[in-house]
């Protein structure tokens, strides 16, 4: 069953979901949010505000979709090229303690995954942002593996994997087939994890996850009211790229341990960089920074 997320960090837009949902026999289940949603809003209103208070209005922003929606609600930790890991596990241990039903977003770089680590050993459910590469959820389904096997990790939810297709498809590489890859790896492993289909950008997106058995999927308001009201839409680039499933290198598969997996990272031997990674991360740096006095 897929569940359905809005992309908004706009209180009022939930409730108009949440009521065309409700028309529609469709359930709005949870929210996610970032930086750049939330800095828009301030940006519209044209004010700024000190650190301090830009983290207090995102928990002000998360607790009111908590009231709206019923499932997890992603808040996303501040991460720039030059943020530790240490400051990522301090932020997300404070953002999860807001409320049980949150959930902590981090970047799917190596210092991700080092506070990734710390988080699950702490049982918080995190959310893998900012995926691009087959490389990526692979490391990401292996880290849950590890992390669930030594430290006994639990959590309210599988964590989420969130691959961005829309970011893909403006590099001319289908993103849904990232989606259809990532399913296939996903089901290399025992544990559960759920697929969060982000960065959607049409209905044909939308659907085809769905089809693909997406536990999640994330969109903007818009996309939502053209699938539920039938609104047509104008036809999908047929050029996209269509990447085959990625072949695991046998060394990648004997990795069976958290320190011979951060071995595998520092020597590219399981490579998860990618250019769009590091590109989300610098937008959402600016984009917070430009509401900060």
């Amino acid at each position: 069953m897929t569940r359905f997320i809005l992309d908004s960090g706009d209180p009022k837009e939930y409730k108009i979901a949440l009521e065309l949902f409700n028309k529609n026999d469709q359930t709005l289940w949870g929210s996610t949010t970032n930086p750049s949603l939330i800095a828009k809003k301030l940006l519209e209103q044209g004010k700024k505000l000190t650190t301090k208070e830009a983290f207090a209005l995102q928990k002000d922003i998360v607790m009111q979709i908590l009231d709206i929606v019923p499932g997890a609600v992603s808040a996303e930790v501040y991460a720039d090229v030059q943020t530790t890991s240490q400051d990522m596990v301090e932020q997300g241990r404070e953002i999860a303690k807001w409320d049980k039903r949150v959930v902590i977003k981090l970047p799917t770089t190596i210092g991700g995954f080092k506070a990734r680590t710390e988080l699950r050993k702490e049982n918080i459910v995190t959310n893998n942002t900012l995926v691009f590469s087959q490389e990526q959820i692979y490391a990401i389904c292996l880290h849950e593996h590890l992390v669930q096997k030594e430290l006994r990790a639990k959590g309210n939810w599988p964590t989420f994997i969130s691959p961005f297709l829309g970011r893909l498809d403006d590099i001319g590489e289908d993103g849904t087939v990232l989606v259809k890859n990532g399913m296939k790896l996903k089901s290399y492993f025992s544990e559960e994890l759920w697929m969060l289909s982000a960065s959607v950008r049409s209905v044909s997106h939308l659907t085809t996850c769905i089809e693909l058995g997406s536990e999640l999927i994330t969109a903007p308001l818009k996309i939502y009211k053209n699938w539920l009201e039938g609104t047509p839409e104008a036809a999908s680039d047929s050029n996209l790229s269509t990447p085959n499933l990625w072949h695991i290198p046998d060394e990648i598969k004997e990795i069976d341990s958290l320190d011979t997996f951060f071995k595998a990272l520092d020597n590219k031997s399981l490579d998860i960089y990618h250019d769009l990674t590091k590109r989300g991360i610098q937008k959402f740096a600016e984009d917070w920074k430009n509401i900060i006095q």
